[in-house]
């Protein structure tokens, strides 16, 4: 007899296997897996959305055994499987026995009991069954003559059980879309990318257009902004790519290729920003010309760490399922977390510093920047701490059953693009803020007259020239000791002389 209480089979059910694709296999000791899918009402496409299953092998099986029992069904008609004894434990199987008890009748047999009305233990009521639930037997080889058709938008399992420990199987459940190839938590991210790189060609294009206007007044922090602009945006392209590709054609072994691609150009993206943000920090090309060469080394050692763990995290975020609850993409996240912390800690204390030295030399256009800078870093980490805690609370307040029934549809935006998104705005806002104007001269290694904040445009344009100098004549006028990398604190001089010595 092949009995589960209802505790374990409710524990089966929510730690079941997620898809990504709308491929997945299935086996003996993996012997369920579930995913989203979306009715043809809902995502439009060719053909009617379906799931099929496919049996690849099996070994020998006796005369009188049916081989597999399968069932698929909408996750939240699971209660509607099994039929509950006299002892108050579940049967599931109808055979011999259960026919004999009346669980079910002699058309059934070899197939999941079903029941159109079941006790449901969390609302304490009887429910109906919601939808189709089909279940068979195979025990040859090759693919079920029948489909089971989706009708509805819901999370749905596919699950098969034997009744000898020793039959060994595998089998592929193709959860198929009307839509194409993409798993129905995915799909969302092929439309919202594609706006998003519409975004970031348009804010490229106003960017351009004031850098073109007064490219006789630039800086080289700007020229490495429209740079960064271009690289963001093809990014952006690439990955909208990626997911249009993977829809049209699957999963395939070039996809995997152009995955690992994209990964190390995501990873770029996050650490150069990373890295830009720390020596726009330490005042590179506002307030010094130059950093000192080891320092520079520290932070593009400390880049590169990064970067690894980046690409990392990346590459196996890629290769896990999209709605998956393994705890296994943490081997990779913990690390990079720390890492993206001491990233945003070193910033904001070299931010500090400088702000501080602003305020005291009396730089007043260049401390108007850098506090800017400074508040929408701030206001970056409030948004995505919002995001999280309003995405807990939404979780919070489900019950078990309709977290595993709505969080594949929601998951990917806090997971993939909400980040993307406030990405997005914080480097616009900054690159507008930083754009090239008519004053954009002001932001120059030059120093500015301390006088009153009325006249901020008292500058010692002669300044202007050292950007040109060679960085040695530079090496020694910042030292390590001043960085937030130690721990001694500033001492201000009484005067700066061409802006390229930093404060002691």
């Amino acid at each position: 007899m092949q009995r589960l209480g209802l505790f374990s089979a409710l524990l089966f059910l929510l730690n079941c296997l997620c898809v990504a694709a709308n491929k997945e296999n299935i086996n003996q000791k993996d012997h369920q897996v579930c995913s989203g899918m979306y009715s043809k009402e809902d995502w439009k496409g060719k053909v009617d959305p379906f799931i099929s299953f496919n049996v690849r092998e099996i070994s020998e099986v006796g005369e009188d055994d049916p081989g597999m029992y399968v069932a698929i069904f909408d996750f939240q008609d699971f209660e509607h499987l099994g039929a509950i004894l006299p002892d108050g434990s579940k049967y599931y199987i109808c055979d011999d026995y259960a026919i004999e008890l009346g669980l079910c009748d002699e058309s059934h047999k070899n197939e999941f009991i079903v029941k159109e009305v079941a006790y449901d233990p969390i609302t304490g009521q009887n429910v109906t069954l919601s939808n189709q639930i089909m279940t068979f037997s195979q025990r040859t080889e090759g693919l079920h003559d029948t489909k089971y058709p989706v009708k509805q938008t819901g999370y749905y399992c596919v699950t098969a059980f034997t009744r000898s420990s020793t039959t060994k199987f595998k089998a592929t459940v193709n959860f198929r879309n009307a839509y194409g190839h993409l798993a129905a938590s995915e799909v969302n991210k092929m439309p919202l990318y594609g706006l998003l790189a519409i975004g970031y060609v348009v804010a490229m294009a106003l960017y351009s257009f004031a850098f073109w206007k007064h490219k006789h007044e630039l800086l080289a922090l700007q020229k490495y902004l429209l740079a960064f602009f271009v690289f963001l945006t093809a990014e952006t392209i690439f990955i909208w790519a990626y997911y249009s590709i993977k829809n049209e054609k699957g999963d395939t072994a070039g996809l995997k290729v152009y995955m690992v691609f994209l990964s190390i150009l995501t990873a770029g993206k996050v650490t150069f920003s990373f890295f830009l943000l720390l020596i726009v920090a330490l005042g590179y090309g506002i307030v010094y010309p130059k950093l000192n060469r080891t320092l520079m080394r520290r932070c593009q050692f400390f880049a590169a760490f990064n970067y690894a763990l980046c690409v990392a995290f990346l590459i196996q975020s890629y290769m896990q399922k999209a709605d998956s609850t393994s705890l296994l993409i943490f081997i990779t996240m913990i690390p990079l977390t720390i890492s993206m912390f001491l990233f945003y800690f070193v910033i904001l204390s070299c931010m500090g510093k400088t702000v501080r030295y602003l305020k005291e030399q009396r730089q007043v256009v260049k401390l108007g920047m850098y506090r800017k800078l400074l508040t929408i870093i701030y206001v970056s980490l409030l948004i995505v701490l919002a995001g999280l805690v309003l995405s807990t609370f939404v979780l919070v307040g489900m019950n078990a059953i309709e977290m595993i029934e709505q969080h594949w549809r929601t998951r990917f935006f806090f997971t993939d693009f909400w980040p993307s998104l406030v990405y997005f705005g914080v480097f616009v806002t900054i690159a507008f803020i930083w754009r090239p104007t008519d004053t954009s001269y002001m932001l120059a290694c030059s120093q500015q007259l301390p006088t009153d904040p009325e006249n901020v445009a008292d500058f010692d344009l002669d300044d202007l020239q050292s950007l040109g100098e060679p960085a040695d004549e530079f090496d020694d006028t910042i030292r390590d000791e001043d960085m937030i990398f130690t721990d001694e604190e500033d001492n201000q001089p009484n005067n700066q002389q061409h802006g390229a010595q930093h404060p002691k």
